[in-house]
């Protein structure tokens, strides 16, 4: 399976490196190919002191971790996002968060699904046809079959 990771996924492996989700990107899917637009490294950054607030680690383990996870995923740059796609993800997710609307372009670019664990985008973007977009169940459904 391979996939586009949300940022709430990213950050909820560094939060609890021994979860399902922490499973699935480090054992689970070792050889899939995991991808994210790449300003998700940025917001990643932005919530760094908030992550070693809420979980207790040195600055050294989240980076010691952090750097673990920028390594199984590919980063994109937002350039090599078609303006196309764009437009189009604007459309699905404008009243849903606009902050999700690279990963959204992204996978109507590859065709890759998103995976998320914010469930009112899962919901948002259901509810309007955009049907590529998984939660953690739905990727350990897949996993099993």
């Amino acid at each position: 399976v391979n996939l586009i990771v949300d940022t709430n996924i990213a950050i909820s492996s560094l939060i609890t490196p021994g979860s399902n989700i922490s499973k699935i990107i480090f054992r689970d899917l070792g050889k899939s190919a995991l991808i994210a637009p790449s300003f998700m490294f940025e917001e990643i950054l932005d919530k760094f002191q908030r992550i070693i607030k809420i979980t207790g680690y040195s600055d050294e383990q989240l980076k010691e971790l952090l750097y673990l996870l920028v390594k199984r995923i590919d980063f994109i740059e937002h350039e090599l996002i078609d303006f196309k796609h764009q437009i189009e993800a604007y459309d699905f997710v404008k009243v849903i968060d606009t902050k999700d609307l690279l990963f959204v372009a992204l996978s109507l670019q590859t065709g890759k699904p998103i995976w998320t664990g914010d469930l009112k985008l899962h919901k948002g973007l259901r509810k309007r046809g955009f049907d590529n977009i998984l939660t953690t169940n739905e990727i350990i459904q897949r996993i099993k079959e």
